[in-house]
């Protein structure tokens, strides 16, 4: 009876032992399934360096524009990558002006500086030799335009350093009147260049001239 009580005994705690070694087994089994189902909204929290699309760093990065340290070698403006037009006016009773503007369409820094060629065509085509060019200062146009006393007339001629899409301006004044030149265009040049761009732009000039400034760096775009 002793015996088999025994036996009987040791058996239930073999079977015991055997339940619970299944039980955890399962167990285990379960942990492992459910960290290898990640949905996918979670699998974002948890890093996969096979994925360069997360790897830090590995995003798009911008270009830098051209810094000062890239016009050490810049040359004069090569004509070709330049183009000019009309970008601002102003008056203040018969005084008038406009300001146009060189802008560097190429991909390079370059330098252009002084006073900018100018003529002006009538509606015929034909060039006006009439008029005159006064070399000014900014200065001056601006107390015209302001009503105060003007200032004297300057020589000055800065070089500017254009970078990519920037521009150079310069101003043409005249005073207007009913019966004065009439003007259909005015062509421009660039200094030390050749080649012309005409900028259409109505206008009657009196007292026989017209002035203008020298180029200078501006904010403006065109």
């Amino acid at each position: 009876m002793t015996r088999r009580w025994v036996s009987g005994s040791m058996c239930a705690g073999m079977c015991l032992t055997l339940a619970l070694g299944c039980a955890g087994t399962r167990s285990g089994r379960v942990t492992t399934i459910s960290a290898a189902s990640l949905a996918p909204d979670d699998a974002a929290m948890h890093v996969n360096p096979n994925a360069p699309w997360i790897v830090p760093g590995a995003g798009p990065k911008l270009i830098p524009r051209a810094v000062a340290m890239d016009t050490s070698h810049a040359g004069p403006c090569d004509p070709e990558v330049l183009s000019a037009e009309e970008i601002a006016g102003d008056s203040n009773g018969i005084f008038r002006s406009v300001k146009l503007a060189f802008m560097n369409r190429g991909a390079m820094p370059c330098k252009l500086g002084g006073y900018p060629g100018i003529s002006l065509v009538d509606a015929q085509g034909a060039t006006i030799g009439t008029i005159s060019v006064e070399r000014v200062m900014p200065e001056k146009i601006v107390a015209e335009l302001s009503h105060n006393p003007p200032g004297g007339t300057g020589d000055r001629s800065p070089e500017v350093m254009l970078l990519p899409h920037e521009v150079a301006a310069f101003d043409v004044a005249w005073t207007t009147g009913p019966t004065c030149s009439s003007v259909s265009k005015i062509v421009v040049t660039a200094p030390g260049s050749e080649r012309t761009f005409g900028i259409s732009q109505p206008l009657t000039i009196c007292a026989g001239r017209i002035q203008i400034t020298a180029l200078r760096l501006d904010e403006g775009d065109v």
